[in-house]
């Protein structure tokens, strides 16, 4: 059976609809063809040099990324810049690129669902709601049934994400009760979780003086990076994703970057 980058693009806009992504926001087919036939897909975080590479050694024409390569979109393409490079290179290698971001993070069962699952989490709320949809919005406001030390919070967070290590502020011994999860970058929504009652908040990207003034507060903040509070929750977003996508096309090439890596390292 034939597959088009059409077709994929149907699937994963039947469950994350262009028209949930944040205003700022820019998804969908980045660079390529809609009428392409589908010989592989890559999944990875970012359309970085490094997934080009990969997608190119592996046969794979189409990656699917969660982080739009085209966020800023360019008033030239050329070899100047590390940007026209990746597309140029991406039109010469016949390779598609398509971004699901704002719009799979808000949407009901999307990115925010799929990270409290992975907690085996069930009591929660939406963070900030979406206008038009009252199940789907940005962050979730999870209600422990049983409080829990911070401590026991930052070793289920690293197990969960299957990380070593993360930044966190708070006592360790202090208690857990209503955490406000939201994956990638969730700073913006510091306020609107502590009007919420957050006592914990756990995202990713968060600078000094908006945590020392959470702590200052007695509200601890879990920071496990933006990539780390991503990849596997994206990765297995899209493993449900492509079981439906073969079940209705058949099989082909599927592959998960293992080339691209948080670009903050610890030491």
């Amino acid at each position: 059976m034939t597959v088009l980058v059409r077709d994929f693009m149907k699937l994963i806009e039947s469950h994350a609809p262009v028209s949930y992504k944040e205003d700022y926001d820019n998804v969908g087919l980045m660079v390529g063809s809609e009428e392409d036939v589908i010989q592989g897909i890559l999944f990875s975080m970012d359309t970085t040099n490094a997934v080009i590479g990969e997608a190119k050694r592996l046969g794979a024409n189409l990656i699917v990324s969660h982080h739009p390569m085209l966020f800023v979109k360019p008033s030239t393409i050329t070899d100047s810049h590390l940007q026209g490079r990746k597309i140029i290179e991406l039109i010469r290698s016949g390779i598609n690129v398509y971004a699901a971001h704002t719009n799979l993070d808000s949407v009901k069962d999307g990115m925010n669902d799929t990270l409290v699952r992975m907690f085996e989490y069930i009591d929660f709320d939406i963070l900030d709601q979406c206008s038009f949809d009252y199940d789907s919005g940005i962050g979730r406001m999870v209600y422990l049934r049983r409080a829990v030390k911070l401590s026991d919070f930052i070793k289920k967070t690293k197990t969960v994400l299957g990380i070593e290590n993360l930044r966190y502020s708070g006592d360790l011994n202090q208690t857990v009760r209503r955490v406000a999860i939201i994956n990638g970058s969730g700073q913006s929504y510091f306020k609107k979780a502590v009007a919420e009652g957050a006592d914990c908040i756990l995202t990713g990207d968060t600078t000094y003086h908006h945590v020392q003034e959470l702590e200052e507060q007695g509200i601890a903040v879990v920071d496990p990076g933006h990539f780390a509070s991503e990849q596997q929750v994206f990765y297995n977003l899209m493993k449900r994703m492509v079981k439906e996508f073969i079940a209705g096309h058949g099989e082909l090439p599927v592959y998960f970057s293992e080339v691209e890596r948080d670009p903050f390292k610890f030491i």
